[in-house]
């Protein structure tokens, strides 16, 4: 049986699915964000959950995807990280309160700093 290294996917795919999430983030935000009678008024101690995956997902753009950008390991990192910047508003949408868009403005900035066109390792450009 031959084992063949895994290969990281086209430039296009990794930019199709940082689009595709960006693009859902502000969809659920615009249809969540609507139904104000239904989150707590004020944040409390629910709210730091939103922190959580935010750190995650700040840890996986700004620690592992430099180290790992340029193996076929820096493909998974790169979707979870995006995967938790897009939690993290998600979730200050149901449980920051009046501090929703501080958690969604934090989350659209780490997806827009996921962007391929922004992931350099070193001084190599991605390739």
């Amino acid at each position: 049986m031959i084992r063949t290294m895994p290969t990281k996917p086209p430039l296009i795919v990794w930019w199709l699915i940082w689009g595709a999430i960006l693009s859902a983030f502000f969809g659920l935000y615009g249809i969540f964000s609507q139904f104000v009678e239904l989150r707590p008024a004020s944040g409390g101690a629910a709210a730091l959950a939103g922190v959580v995956p935010l750190a995650l997902g700040a840890t996986c753009r700004f620690l592992l995807l430099p180290r790992l950008l340029h193996t076929a390991k820096g493909f998974p990192v790169f979707i979870v990280g995006l995967a938790l910047a897009e939690a993290g508003g998600l979730v200050g949408i149901f449980l920051a309160g009046d501090h929703e868009v501080y958690f969604a403005a934090a989350a659209l900035v780490l997806i827009i700093l996921h962007a391929p066109g922004l992931l350099r390792s070193g001084h190599s450009p991605m390739s």
